[in-house]
Formats: C-alpha cells, structure tokens, sequence
C-alpha cells in the first residue's frame, strides 16, 4: 500500500521539533527544581538526577530520528517509515515514566505536555501515514505502552532497592528491562509487517513480564493499600498475551498486513470453489 508522503514528512518534521525544543525547554526548567523539590518521596531525587536526562537522551535522539525520517519522506525514500516507527516508540518512552517521580515529589508531570502530542503522533504515523488497519494500529500500540510500563518497573524497582534495599525487587528488577527490550522490538515490527519471530518474542517478553510483574504488583497494592502503578505492566502484558493465544489465530488476523490480508481471502474463495 502507498503511503501518504507528503503528510508523512510534515509530521516527522513537526515532532522532531516538538521533541527536540520540548525535552530542551522541560529539561533546563525543570531539572534542578526537581531534584530539590521538599516534598520529594524518598527515592525521588535520585531517580530525576540520574534517570531524567537518560530519559531525556532518548526523547533528544527521538527527535533528531523525526528529523532524518522527515527527509526521507520528504525524497521519497523507503526507510522513511521504519525511522518514524523508531522514533515514535522512543519519544513516547521519553516522555511517559519520568511524570511519576516528579508527581512523587509533589510536582505537576510536565513531561505529559510531550506524551500527548507524541500520542497524537502515532496514530497520524500508523492510519494516516502508514494507512494501517485498525486492529494493527492498536495491537501495537499496547506492545508499546508494555515497552514503556516494563521500563518503569524497572527503574521504580531500582529505586526501592536503593532507598530499602528489599530482596524481592533486587531479584525482579533487570528482568523488566528484558521484558522492555522485547517489546520495543516487537512494537517496530508489528507496525513494519509482522514476522513469525514477532509473535514468539513477544509472548516471551510478555510471560516473562507477567512472572515477575504479577507477584511484585500483588506485594507493592498490599504495601500501599491501593492500586500500584507496578501493576500496568503486568496487565498490559496479559491482554497481549491473551491475544497471541486466543484460538482461531486472532493475533495474525490483527497483525497481518494487507497483502497477507489478501492473499488469505483469495485462497480461502480458492478452496471454497474448489481450485
């Protein structure tokens, strides 16, 4: 399927910018505030120290990917599109977990001012750029936020064991990132055209994520005596993995592209007039 060029670069071009200005502009003015901030939860300052600006690498290096992609767009190249999937997954992860140590430390998630235009993004990328199905769209738009909730198990994890030290976190928390990584990869390629390894990376980083994410979601809710944010993870990963497993192949029927939607309709009138 063509897709739509023209619109494609004015919107690579748009974020790359919104990115870039953005996380410069956050950053400087916010930085410093947080780190300092009194009402900071323990843990607080040493997440927005070390974590904000790697975070804030990823929304910068997002951004410049924009750029390059817009470019390409813009000449007409074919990688176009697979650089504005990357860049939309890594922007959407710079601009999502770091809104909760500010919020800790009692001060407003600036960083939302980000993630929403990015969301806004990503489905002007995949329906209107990459005129994606609907199904696909959305299949991968909850690989993407079980990349961006396993990250933030992760670092929130790394931070319980700093500040407490407890054994249960000590002994989950990298396998999160493993998780993450999973569904990074698998995010970019259900946008790209599925593959076979797509489908069982996925229900590895989705398993893996339920195994440790379920138990640490269970003990945090009793810890807090509320919903824990650790439970998103785990939950997302549940849909997905529902989905991969669901009889009748309905993850393929969500994820495949077009041409394999076509192909599979005309063999299936094929076998019905008995060709």
């Amino acid at each position: 399927m063509e897709r739509n060029e023209k619109l494609g670069g004015i919107v690579a071009l748009s974020a790359g910018l919104i990115g870039i200005i953005g996380h410069f502009v956050i950053f400087l003015n916010w930085y410093v505030r947080g780190m300092h901030a009194e009402a900071a939860e323990p843990g607080c300052e040493i997440l927005l120290k070390y974590i904000n600006p790697a975070i804030a690498d990823l929304g910068i290096v997002g951004g410049v990917i924009f750029l390059v992609s817009a470019y390409g767009f813009f000449n007409r190249k074919k990688w176009a599109f697979l650089l504005s999937v990357i860049a939309i997954v890594l922007s959407l992860q710079g601009a999502w977990f770091v809104n909760v140590p500010y919020m800790a430390a009692g001060l407003p998630p600036v960083y939302f001012i980000l993630f929403w235009p990015f969301l806004i993004v990503y489905f002007l990328i995949t329906k209107l750029v990459g005129k994606l199905t609907w199904s696909r769209t959305l299949v991968g738009f909850l690989a993407g936020m079980a990349w961006v909730f396993c990250l933030m198990n992760g670092i929130a994890s790394l931070s319980r064991i700093i500040t407490i030290g407890a054994p249960f976190f000590t002994l989950v928390q990298r396998m999160h990132w493993f998780a993450m990584l999973g569904w990074g990869i698998v995010t970019v390629s259900i946008l790209m055209g599925p593959k076979e390894w797509t489908w069982v990376l996925g229900f590895t980083a989705g398993l893996l994520e339920i195994v440790v994410g379920v138990p640490l979601a269970v003990v945090t809710a009793q810890e807090l005596g509320r919903f824990s944010l650790f439970s998103l993870a785990p939950i997302c990963c549940l849909i997905l993995v529902a989905i991969m497993v669901w009889p009748g192949g309905l993850w393929h029927r969500w994820t495949q592209t077009d041409e394999l939607s076509e192909t599979g309709s005309r063999l299936r009138i094929q076998r019905e007039a008995g060709v």
